[in-house]
C-alpha cells in the first residue's frame, strides 16, 4: 500500500489489484483482451489509491509548454466568462495556456475534472468557491499542483484565495434596502447546498437585517437555480407568502431579471410597489425595464489576480495568499424608497 505522503505509483496499483505492471498499463491504455474481472480490479485499485498516470504530465513538462486549469460551475453565466477572460488574458501574456472545465455545480464532477487536468500535466488550477471535496484537494496536493479559490476570501493552508466576502455583500444589500425605508423583505437565493457563495450572501443578508431589528423569521427566502424562469416563480412564491413585502434581494442578476419579468406580467410597479436588487452587475442589468440596481462583483480583476498569483515566484506568493477585492453597489431604477 502506498504512503499517504506521496502520489500512488503504477506498482501500487498492480500490488493492490494483484496483477502485473503490464496488465495495469494495458487496462489504463484501454487495450483489448483484458479479462473483465481483472480490468475491474485494476480500475477499482486506481480509484481507491486515487492514482493519476504521470506519463502525460512528464511529457508535457519536458517541453516549453505551461498549462493551467480552471474548473468553473458553468459557462452559461457571463460572470464566470468574465473571470475566465481576465485569467486567460493575463496568462497568455506569459505564454501560459488555459484548459477550462465545467462542474455544473456538482462537486463529484469537479473532482473528476480536476483528476483529468492533473493527468494532462497542469501546474496550477483555479477553482470557484471554498467548498470542495477533500479528495479533490488531496489530489492536487499529492501532485504538487498549486490551486487558487476565487469568488471567496477563504483561503486554506495550501490553497490561495482571490475574491470578495459574500457575507459582507449580503450585509451591504440589507443595509441599502433598509436605509431606503423597507421593513418587509424577501430573498431569492441561489441553491446553497455545496455552494459557499450563495450561502454567504444569504447569511449576510439575514445577519444584516437582524442587526437592524428585523425578525429573520419574517424574511421570506426561496432558493432557486440561476435561471430567469426560476426567478419568476420564486418571486411569485415569496409574494404569495407575504403581500406586505416591499423589497426583494436576488442572489444573481439572472434571478432578478426573472423577478422583474413576473412583476411586468402581473402589473406590479417597480420600484413603487416592489424594489428588486440583483447581484453580479451583468450586462442584462442594463437591459431590464427598469434598469436593475445590483451589487457589482470584480470578476475580471479576480481572474487577473488569480493569474498573478500563479505566475508569481513561490517566495512572493505568501504576500498574496489571501486577497480580498471590493464589491460596489450600483444604484439604478429598480430600487427606491418605500412608499408610505
Amino acid at each position: 500500500m502506498k504512503s499517504p505522503s506521496r502520489p500512488a505509483k503504477i506498482r501500487d496499483v498492480a500490488k493492490l489489484a494483484g496483477c502485473s505492471l503490464a496488465t495495469v498499463s494495458r487496462v489504463l491504455n484501454d487495450a483489448p483482451y483484458v479479462e473483465a474481472g481483472l480490468r475491474e480490479r485494476v480500475l477499482t485499485a486506481t480509484k481507491k489509491l486515487q492514482y493519476v498516470p504521470n506519463g502525460p504530465a512528464r511529457a508535457l513538462r519536458s517541453t516549453t509548454s505551461r498549462l493551467v486549469g480552471a474548473v468553473i460551475p458553468t459557462l452559461s453565466h457571463a460572470i464566470y466568462a468574465t473571470m475566465i477572460g481576465g485569467l486567460q488574458s493575463r496568462l497568455a501574456e506569459n505564454k501560459v495556456s488555459l484548459i477550462i472545465s465545467t462542474s455544473f455545480y456538482d462537486l463529484e464532477i469537479e473532482k473528476e475534472q480536476v483528476r483529468l487536468l492533473v493527468e494532462k500535466g497542469i501546474e496550477s488550477v483555479v477553482l470557484v468557491g471554498s467548498t470542495h471535496l477533500p479528495e479533490t484537494l488531496q489530489t492536487l496536493e499529492r501532485h504538487n499542483v498549486n490551486y487558487v479559490f476565487t469568488y471567496t476570501t477563504e483561503a486554506s493552508k495550501k490553497g490561495a484565495a482571490v475574491g470578495f466576502d459574500n457575507v459582507k455583500a449580503g450585509i451591504t444589500a440589507a443595509r441599502y434596502l433598509y436605509d431606503l425605508g423597507h421593513r418587509h423583505f424577501g430573498m431569492i437565493a441561489g441553491i446553497t447546498h455545496d455552494n459557499d457563495r450563495a450561502k454567504g450572501r444569504l447569511d449576510g443578508f439575514l445577519q444584516g437585517l437582524k442587526s437592524f431589528g428585523i425578525d429573520t423569521a419574517d424574511i421570506q427566502v426561496v432558493e432557486a437555480p440561476y435561471r430567469i424562469d426560476s426567478g419568476y416563480s420564486a418571486v411569485q412564491e415569496i409574494l404569495s407568502r407575504d403581500k406586505a413585502i416591499t423589497a426583494v434581494f436576488c442572489g444573481s442578476d439572472i434571478l432578478a431579471a426573472g423577478a422583474l419579468k413576473y412583476c411586468h406580467h402581473v402589473g406590479l410597479k417597480v420600484p413603487h410597489q416592489l424594489s428588486v436588487l440583483g447581484f453580479d452587475n451583468l450586462e442584462v442589468a442594463e437591459l431590464t425595464s427598469p434598469e436593475l440596481s445590483t451589487i457589482e462583483v470584480p470578476a475580471n480583476d479576480m481572474g487577473r489576480l488569480a493569474a498573478e498569483f500563479i505566475l508569481a515566484a513561490p517566495a512572493k506568493r505568501n504576500y498574496t495568499h489571501q486577497t480580498e477585492l471590493p464589491i460596489r453597489l450600483v444604484m439604478r431604477r429598480s430600487t427606491g424608497p418605500v412608499q408610505r
